[in-house]
Formats: C-alpha cells, sequence, structure tokens
C-alpha cells in the first residue's frame, strides 16, 4: 500500500445522504440513495457533487463536477476515472461513491459552496491527504 491513507470520519448512509442532498435545494436534480461501485458508470449528470467512501464505508473525499464538454457517461463516473487512474492509493482504497446530482444551470459559485458544506458536514478537508510512515 502507499504512503497515503484515504480515512475517513463518518459512515456514509442512506439517511445522512438524503440529508446531503437535500443542501442542493432548488438546484437539486434528483437523489441518488444509493452507493456506486468505484468503475462503475453513475446515472447521467452534468454538475453534481460526489462523496467517495474508503473500504470501511466511511466517507473520504467530497469533490465536484464541473465538466467543460458534453460527456457520454455522468459526469462522476468521469471525475472518479481520472482520480483513481492517476493516484494509486485511490485506486487501492476508494470503494464507492454517492453522487448528489444538480440541475446543469446551476451557478458555478453554488457547486463549490455546496461542495464545501458537504465536506465540513462529514468532517472532510477539502484537500485530504494524511501521511503516514515517513522516512526519514
Amino acid at each position: 500500500m502507499t504512503d497515503i491513507v484515504w480515512t475517513g470520519l463518518v459512515a456514509i448512509t442512506d439517511t445522512r445522504y438524503a440529508m446531503l442532498a437535500r443542501l442542493g435545494g432548488q438546484w437539486l436534480a434528483e437523489e441518488r440513495p444509493e452507493p456506486v461501485s468505484i468503475g462503475e458508470n453513475s446515472e447521467y449528470e452534468d454538475k453534481a457533487i460526489y462523496i467517495v467512501a474508503n473500504r470501511e464505508g466511511l466517507a473520504c473525499y467530497c469533490g465536484q463536477t464541473a465538466p467543460t464538454r458534453m460527456l457520454t457517461r455522468g459526469a462522476a463516473a468521469t471525475r472518479l476515472h481520472q482520480h483513481v487512474s492517476r493516484t494509486r492509493s485511490k485506486k487501492e482504497e476508494w470503494a464507492e461513491y454517492w453522487v448528489i446530482p444538480l440541475s446543469s444551470a446551476t451557478p458555478a459559485h453554488v457547486v463549490s459552496d455546496l461542495e464545501k458544506t458537504v465536506a465540513a458536514r462529514l468532517g472532510i478537508p477539502l484537500v485530504h491527504r494524511a501521511r503516514v510512515g515517513r522516512r526519514a
């Protein structure tokens, strides 16, 4: 295993997801209270907040999508593919993700603010890299 550990503080459950999805307010496209395995495609969405859970089921990463071109699959699945293909620790440790799909008309500042709020509610820093086992 690599020296980056994607730890989490709280388990993401369907009840917790529903509370977080409601934070989208008028911009929420729909609720999707089921996790998607890493590597599998979510339904189609353009703008979204995604929450990654590690192998222990703990929320360990929160991100946003804001594609600049049309995609053939969901933006969250596309973004997660980019993450796991570039970082070995993410590929090894991330297990599933939850998507909060937003209307394509959602302003960029609303998407960013929602990402920060969801991350804060889950106790996840937006830059999340806990180093363990540093070599001297």
